[in-house]
């Protein structure tokens, strides 16, 4: 059968088709088994194994308290789920679907053997920890007077805590029966501590009933046969692998004969394309040699609005070769802004013939401006649409330039924000814009014929200003400046006026035109901006830079007559709180007020000034003596009394003042303002709502702060800190755990300085952030020094202030210099004390969780003395608790103390923390402390504070040095 002409030319193709569709069916084949789906299946059921693995030792761990929650727990058996789901698919790849399904169902009976052991030991564990801290407040309800029989108690308890740790279940029925016994006794015992008893009781029974099942489901989980299931599943897996690989290789020893065959195809297809470009070309050739000699650019584009094809001209018009502009749609030639609304472009887009005028875009951002004259192209086999569209275009730039420049001028005109007036050499207004208007409230009719002179004239200026202004403008042609004119309604206004006068080419005036604009806005803007600068914008009252201008006057003024005057520098007391509390809204309102208050008080001639913040100033140029600044100083603690209303809100504060007077406390300004600042101290020192004069006593003991805190900041470039070191050791055998680091100041004149003697200094100013860097550097370094030297010291402990935790990058510098000395992390400890965990306590959580993940040990210092909660020690990521020493002083004759050690001893072993008794000084307090289990111990009794040359010596290092 013959084929039609319209579907010879398909026929090559159509085989070409065939032919891929058969290379990538054998490709499919040979492709359906990769060469490392094996290995990814063996690595999953490794991984599964080891992770079942995981989960029997997380167990273990779990019902021996080592470890404290079940994340580890959960995240290997999701991970065992989503290995069993990848491997469930590649087992279905081969038909193996069953060959999983012991495997899954061993799995599926072990997690719900897990689910029921997260239950029970989560139960178990939850009335371990109430039963301690039940029995531990019974104590102290026996310690306080309360009729409790402490012997049945203690039995009681002991007896559960053995079971417990011992795993001995023997004695059951027993220890049932004494907690049997502890429920009914408890029943008579006075409230609350019947209610605990009972209470005790009944989480005794639930630890003793929920044992043994915990136990039998730790064994049920730990002797599954998960892993032996999952190598017999990877063998029939490994088995039928083998086979669709070896089927595999046939299809790719057919793939690649069919290869050979289709390049044989796509050559001969290739021969006859060949064939057919050649006449395409030469056909080519002719048109596109007619096209270039055209005087009108051509462009031609495709179906798809695609340049095909540009003619010489149009290279040239458009600036840009048939390179850069063939293959490109109608935005290549349109300017980027509106080209969206562009009349040929819809022409193009819809197919239709266009005439009209359009902007093209060159290169260089020049528009164009061009006449189009296109139209669609037909199809060859009239099948529908157009196959394309052709345009010719010219350059209309000359005749648009021309036209342009006429509107510009028009609206150049109209359009000016500075009124124009165009007036001739006889001074006669021709032409006015509506700037002019709209300043001055004439229209042009009204304005024309007239002189702007007699027109707008304010009569604030003479006769000499206008024969100036005429002066230079026969002379130099131009002149501008400021001139007050008169509007239409008879106000008078500013304006900043410019003429120019414009010549013919024999130098005669032709017209002269004005330029003007109103700056009485520029006027205000220039009075209120000097306001700015000598007040201040909350209270309006006079700031820093007028007082300090005052201030010298007046002291030049007082010089001059012999007479005395004061300044007073007031601060608000505990501003910040209110500020913190209520909001900064707040806190203005209330400076607002505050200086309202005391402007009523003021003489004339008196400066009230906020110098920033809570902090005001007064200067009282003229006092008779000491007395006037004391009785104004009265009057204005008296305005205090009342209280202020903060929007609805009545709020009490005080103020404290600090009085200097001149010459006597000072000649200078600086000097009389430092010492008034120093009785503004003395007077917050008094007790705060106070006044002071300034004492020349006052002054020393300033400067003796300020001497002291400027020889701090130099304290560690000269070296002068020390860092001493305490062993703490172990309670069982005596031998040194590790050191704490303390710090002290060898300071040049004043001899070794105590912590209390500059740490208060040191929080205060902000120096603390580089002294607590100091130290912890110094004590890291030491450690590594130690431990390189064979010395047995596991960890260094050094005390952090709560100060140094609100700096945003405490923790970042922390692993800095882990990083920097090479320290592990499990041999630093950082010491806070108990106190300082109320202050901000989620920011302190926050960074005790990225320190401990980090490995750093926390210690709480003080333990028993702060106000912290028992919620705040069951909350913090905390490791070590440090017992006061004001409470291991008392163990040797003090019941209470003995009984409050214990408890903070037990409850610390109960959730898993270490125990250090700071202050042991006798051997009576050591054996207490080991009778009552406490971990480390820390004192004078082991060692005093000393240098690190001296520690090596030290019995506790020496013998274990030895040993």
């Amino acid at each position: 059968m013959k084929l039609p002409a319209t579907l010879r030319p398909l026929v090559p193709w159509l085989l070409l088709a065939v032919l891929a569709g058969v290379l990538i069916s054998l490709y499919a084949l040979s492709t359906r088994i990769a060469d490392n789906d094996r290995v990814q299946v063996e690595l999953n059921v490794r991984q599964a194994m080891t992770l079942d693995t995981r989960i029997n030792l997380d167990v273990l761990r779990l019902r021996h308290r080592q470890l404290l929650d079940y994340d580890s727990l959960s995240l290997s058996a999701n991970q065992v789920d989503e290995l069993l789901a990848r491997l469930q698919v590649d087992f279905e790849r081969l038909g193996l679907s069953e060959a999983l399904h012991p495997a899954r169902e061993e799995w599926g009976r072990k997690q719900q053997a897990l689910d029921d052991f997260r239950r029970q030991n989560a139960v178990l564990v939850n009335s371990l920890y109430h039963f301690v801290n039940l029995t531990t407040q019974l104590h102290s309800d026996w310690d306080a007077g309360a009729r409790v029989p402490v012997a049945l108690l203690n039995s009681v308890t002991r007896d559960v805590l053995i079971f417990v740790n011992e795993q001995q279940t023997k004695d059951i029925f027993l220890t049932l029966a004494g907690l049997n016994r502890l429920e009914v006794e408890s029943r008579s015992w006075p409230e609350p501590a019947a209610t605990q008893g009972r209470l005790l009781a009944a989480h005794g029974k639930v630890i003793v009933n929920n044992h043994l099942p915990v136990q039998n489901l730790m064994h049920t989980i730990s002797r599954s046969t998960f892993p032996q299931d999952m190598e017999q599943a990877y063998a029939e897996y490994s088995r039928v692998y083998a086979r669709a690989a070896a089927e595999a290789e046939h299809y790719r020893r057919l793939m690649a004969i069919f290869a050979l065959f289709m390049i044989a195809a796509v050559v001969l297809i290739m021969l006859r394309l060949r064939h057919t470009a050649r006449e395409l070309t030469r056909s080519h050739s002719l048109l596109d040699n007619v096209a270039d000699h055209l005087g009108e650019g051509i462009l031609s584009f495709d179906g798809r609005g695609m340049l095909n094809f540009v003619n010489r001209r149009a290279e040239t018009l458009l600036g840009r070769s048939e390179g850069e502009l063939l293959g490109q749609g109608v935005a290549a030639i349109l300017p980027e802004v509106g080209a969206q609304d562009s009349s040929f472009r819809a022409a193009l887009a819809a197919g239709r013939p266009f005439e009209g005028e359009e902007w093209l875009q060159r290169p260089d951002g020049e528009l164009l401006p061009v006449a189009f004259l296109g139209g669609p192209l037909p199809r060859l086999d009239n099948s529908g649409g157009p196959a394309g569209y052709v345009t010719s275009f010219r350059d209309v730039s000359a005749q648009r330039q021309a036209e342009a420049r006429l509107r510009l001028a028009a609206r150049v005109f109209d359009n000016l924000s500075e009124a124009m007036t165009i007036t001739g050499p006889d001074g006669l207004i021709q032409s006015v814009n509506p700037a002019f208007t709209a300043i001055t409230g004439y229209t042009e009719a009204e304005a024309r014929g007239h002189t702007p002179g007699s027109l707008l004239g304010s009569g604030l200026h003479d006769r000499e200003f206008y024969q100036g202004m005429w002066g230079a403008l026969q002379a130099e042609g131009k002149w501008q400046g400021e001139i007050i004119n008169r509007r239409k309604g008879g106000e008078t206004y500013p304006e900043w006026l410019s003429i120019t006068a414009v010549r013919d080419e024999a130098g005669q005036v032709l017209q002269y035109i004005a330029l003007f604009s109103d700056i009485s806005e520029r006027k205000q803007a220039e009075a209120y901006i000097h306001h700015l600068a000598y007040h201040d914008p909350l209270t309006g009252l006079a700031n820093r830079l007028l007082f300090h201008d005052r201030l010298d006057n007046a002291m030049h003024q007082a010089h001059r007559t012999r007479r005395p005057m004061a300044i007073m520098l007031l601060d608000l007391d505990r501003f910040k709180s209110i500020n913190d509390s209520l909001g900064h809204a707040a806190g203005d309102v209330l400076l607002k007020s505050v200086s309202q208050r005391l402007s009523h008080l003021l003489r004339e001639g008196d400066t009230l000034a906020r110098l920033g913040g809570d902090e005001f100033a007064l200067l009282l140029p003229e006092i008779s003596s000491h007395a006037d600044a004391a009785s104004l100083a009265s009057r204005m603690l008296g305005e205090f009394d009342t209280p202020f209303d903060l929007d609805g809100r009545e709020v009490f504060t005080s103020t404290s003042i600090g009085i200097a007077v001149y010459p006597s406390d000072g000649e200078s300004p600086e000097i009389l303002l430092k010492n008034a600042d120093v009785a503004l101290y003395n007077a917050k020192d008094a007790g705060r709502s106070a006044f002071r004069f300034f004492l020349e006593s006052d002054s020393e003991n300033s400067l003796e702060r300020l001497e002291l805190e400027t020889a701090m900041r130099h304290a560690v470039a000269r070296d002068e800190l020390r860092l001493y070191y305490q062993p703490q050791v172990d309670t069982r055998n005596g031998l040194i755990l590790g050191v704490e680091a303390l710090v002290r100041w060898q300071h040049p004149t004043r001899g070794l300085l105590l912590p209390d003697d500059f740490i208060p200094l040191a929080e205060t100013t902000g120096y603390i952030d580089i002294l607590g860097r100091w130290c912890l550097q110094t004590a890291c370094r030491q450690l590594v020094a130690w431990q390189l030297a064979g010395l047995p010291i596991q960890r260094v402990a050094v005390n952090v202030s709560a100060r140094q935790l609100r700096n945003p990058a405490f923790t970042e510098m922390v692993f800095d210099i882990l990083k920097e000395t090479g320290i592990h992390p499990r041999c630093l400890e950082l010491e806070l004390t108990e106190s300082s965990l109320a202050d901000d306590p989620d920011r302190t959580f926050s960074i005790f969780a990225q320190l401990r993940r980090k490995g750093i040990r926390i210690a709480i210092d003080d333990f028993g003395t702060g106000y912290s909660s028992l919620s705040y020690l069951s909350r913090f990521p905390v490791d070590v608790v440090k017992i006061d020493k004001s409470f291991v002083q008392g163990l040797g004759s003090e019941s209470e103390s003995r009984s409050v050690v214990q408890a903070v001893i037990l409850l610390a072993h109960a959730l898993s923390m270490e125990t250090v008794a700071e202050g042991v000084e006798t051997e009576i307090q050591r054996k207490r402390l080991a009778e009552l289990d406490c971990d480390q111990l820390q004192g004078f009794l082991f060692a005093r504070p000393c240098l690190p040359a001296q520690l090596i010596d030290l019995p506790c290092v020496a013998d274990e040095d030895l040993d």
